[in-house]
C-alpha cells in the first residue's frame, strides 16, 4: 500500500476571497453583464449587470473552494497535478451548473427540469472551467517562466522568483502570506500581489535564505528582528514591524537556524 495517507489532524481551512480576487471579479461581472452575452443583452442593465456579478461572482467562490478541497485530498496521495486540475473542473462545474439554474430560475422565470436543465448548462460551464484552470495553472507554474540565458544572474538565490516582482520593489525580499490563489510579497521597499501557488514559490525560492514559518507564511532569514516565544508557537517580528506567526509544526525551523 502506499505510504502516502491523508492527515486527518491538518486542518482544511476555507478561507474567504481576498479584496484583490473580489475586485477582480467585480470587475469582470460589470464587464461582461454590460455586454450582455447570450441573449442576457434584451434584460433592463442594472438587472444585467446583478446578473452577470452574482454568477461570476459565486463561480469563483465555488471553484476556489473545489480547488482547495480537491488539492486538500488528493495533494496528500501525490496525485499527478493534472488530474488534480480535471478533477477540480469536473466537480467544480457540477455545483456551478445547478447554480446557474438556480439564479437563471430566478432571473428567467426558468423552470426547474432536472436533468434536462442540467445536461444543458454542464458540458458548457466544464468547457469554461478546464479552460480557466488550464491558463491558471500554466500561469502559475515555474515551467511558463523563460529564463535569461545568463549564467551569473541564474546562479543568483531565488533569481526567478524575484524577476516577478516589479523592479520598483528591489530584490530585498521581508516575507511573503498566501492569500486565496495569490501570493501577498513584501520587500523592504513596498508589497506586491501575485498570482503563483505557494509550493512552487518555496521550490524557486529553495537557495535563497528564508524558510517557511507557517503552512501559508515564508521569511527571509535576515529580516527577522525579535522572536516571542509563546507555548507550542512562537512570533516574529520582522524589519518592516510585521508580526508573523510561527505554528508548531515549523517551531524546529527557528531551532536549525539558532533563533531560540
Amino acid at each position: 500500500m502506499p505510504n502516502s495517507k491523508i492527515d486527518l489532524n491538518k486542518p482544511l481551512r476555507i478561507q474567504l476571497p481576498s479584496l484583490m480576487s473580489v475586485i477582480i471579479t467585480l470587475a469582470i461581472g460589470l464587464v461582461v453583464g454590460y455586454l450582455g452575452p447570450f441573449g442576457s443583452y434584451e434584460m433592463p442593465l442594472l438587472n444585467r449587470l446583478l446578473y452577470w456579478v452574482i454568477l461570476i461572482g459565486g463561480g469563483h467562490i465555488i471553484f476556489a473552494q473545489t480547488d482547495k478541497v480537491c488539492h486538500y485530498f488528493l495533494d496528500a496521495n501525490r496525485t499527478n497535478p493534472i488530474l488534480t486540475l480535471v478533477t477540480s473542473s469536473l466537480v467544480g462545474a457540477l455545483f456551478l451548473s445547478f447554480f446557474v439554474e438556480l439564479i437563471s430560475h430566478y432571473f428567467f422565470g426558468l423552470n426547474f427540469r432536472f436533468p434536462e436543465n442540467f445536461l444543458f448548462f454542464y458540458p458548457k460551464v466544464l468547457a469554461l472551467s478546464l479552460v480557466i484552470n488550464v491558463v491558471g495553472f500554466l500561469l502559475s507554474s515555474p515551467l511558463s517562466q523563460i529564463p535569461e540565458v545568463n549564467s551569473t544572474a541564474q546562479q543568483q538565490p531565488g533569481q526567478l522568483f524575484l524577476k516577478r516582482i516589479p523592479h520598483k520593489l528591489g530584490n530585498e525580499l521581508v516575507c511573503f502570506t498566501m492569500e486565496d490563489h495569490y501570493l501577498h510579497v513584501f520587500t523592504t521597499k513596498g508589497d506586491h500581489m501575485m498570482l503563483l501557488r505557494m509550493k512552487d514559490a518555496l521550490m524557486e525560492l529553495k537557495d535563497y535564505p528564508g524558510f517557511q514559518v507557517h503552512r501559508s507564511w515564508w521569511v527571509a532569514t535576515d529580516a527577522i528582528v525579535e522572536v516571542h516565544k509563546q507555548p507550542r508557537k512562537a512570533v516574529l517580528t520582522l524589519k518592516n514591524d510585521l508580526q508573523v506567526p510561527v505554528s508548531q509544526k515549523y517551531l524546529s525551523q527557528l531551532k536549525k537556524h539558532a533563533l531560540i
